[in-house]
């Protein structure tokens, strides 16, 4: 039997996803902004912003209470 989450843990699990969303994003995107710092690569930064909203995405769907089917 899987267990349950609480609405407070689906809050929690939602907030963490997001958090790396916006870890990745800032890695992938915001440092190729950064002069000096890397070329900016036009690919990394369409993956940090698929990333970024696909974990939204995904923290939304944690947050209804459907996860992912």
């Amino acid at each position: 039997m899987a267990k349950q989450l609480t609405p407070d843990q689906h809050g929690r699990v939602a907030e963490k996803v997001m958090e790396w969303g916006n870890l990745v994003f800032i890695g992938l995107v915001i440092v190729q902004i950064i002069p000096g710092v890397a070329p900016f690569r036009l690919g990394a930064a369409g993956i940090g912003i698929v990333c970024l909203a696909g974990a939204y995405w995904v923290a939304n769907r944690i947050m209804r209470g459907g996860g992912i089917r």
